[in-house]
C-alpha cells in the first residue's frame, strides 16, 4: 500500500496526476518535499501546505504583501492569499510507491516527517515532470523552494529531494527564471534571534531571495521586523 501526498487530488488543485497544482494563474511557484496522508500520520493537523501549528510560513509570507499573518486554521484564507497575489504552492513528491502501512519501520519513516527518511524508500512517484511542465506552461516569474540542501554536494544521487532540485534550477536556468531557496519555514535549525518569525523574515529577505519576491509590497522594510539577539 502507498503513501499518498495528503493534498494531492484537492478540490483547488488540477485534475489527475497534476493533483499537487493549483488551478489559478500563478507568476510565483513555491516549492516543498511532502506530506503524508493522514492515515500514515494521524497527528499531522495541516488541513493545507505549510498549515501545521508549528509552521512559520503563514505567519511570515503576508507579511512581503503588506498584509496581516493568517492563522494556520484559515485554508480558505490561505488559498484566496495565494490567488489573489498569483502564488502557486506545490510539493516535490507524490506518493512513496514502495510504502507498506502494516510495517512499523515504514510508519516511523513517514512519521518522522525527515526528507533523509523518506528517501530510504526505493519507489518515489516525484512530481518534479509535472512541475516542469507548469513551469514552462505558465508565466512563472520566480521559483523558490522552502528547503536548503546541499547545492554544494558533488555527489548526488537520483532519488533525492536534492536531485529533484537541481533539475528544476537547470529548467529555470535555461528558462531564465530567478529561483532561491529558502530556510524552511519550520525555522528548524535558524540560530538565534528572536521572535522566530521575524528571523526567518529578516532571513529570507537578505540572504535567500525574498527581496525578489514577484509580489513584495513596494513598503516593504525590514524596519518593522526587529529582532532580539
Amino acid at each position: 500500500m502507498s503513501c499518498t501526498h495528503k493534498f494531492f487530488g484537492h478540490e483547488a488543485h488540477l485534475p489527475g496526476e497534476l493533483g499537487l497544482l493549483p488551478t489559478w494563474k500563478t507568476k510565483t511557484l513555491i516549492i516543498g518535499t511532502f506530506n503524508p496522508e493522514s492515515k500514515w500520520h494521524p497527528d499531522h493537523a495541516a488541513q493545507y501546505f505549510y498549515s501545521r501549528p508549528r509552521n512559520y510560513f503563514w505567519k511570515i509570507l503576508p507579511r512581503f504583501t503588506g498584509k496581516a499573518a493568517i492563522p494556520h486554521q484559515y485554508v480558505a484564507a490561505q488559498i484566496e492569499f495565494l490567488k489573489e497575489h498569483q502564488i502557486g504552492v506545490t510539493d516535490l513528491l507524490i506518493r512513496i510507491e514502495d510504502a507498506h502501512i502494516t510495517k512499523p519501520e515504514h510508519r516511523k519513516r513517514i512519521t518522522t516527517a525527515l526528507d533523509n527518511e523518506i528517501e530510504r524508500f526505493s519507489e518515489l512517484d516525484w512530481n518534479t515532470p509535472h512541475i516542469l511542465q507548469y513551469i514552462k506552461a505558465n508565466s512563472i516569474k520566480a521559483v523558490y523552494f522552502t528547503k536548503i540542501g546541499n547545492a554544494a554536494n558533488q555527489n548526488v544521487k537520483p532519488n533525492t529531494f536534492e536531485a529533484q532540485m537541481r533539475a528544476i534550477e537547470q529548467t529555470c536556468k535555461a528558462l531564465k527564471i530567478p529561483n532561491f531557496r529558502l530556510h524552511t519555514p519550520s525555522g528548524s535549525g535558524l540560530g538565534k534571534g528572536s521572535p522566530k518569525d521575524h528571523n526567518l523574515i529578516r532571513r529570507w529577505y537578505m540572504h535567500n531571495g525574498a527581496d525578489q519576491f514577484p509580489f513584495l509590497v513596494d513598503s516593504f522594510t525590514l524596519d518593522h521586523f526587529k529582532m532580539d539577539v
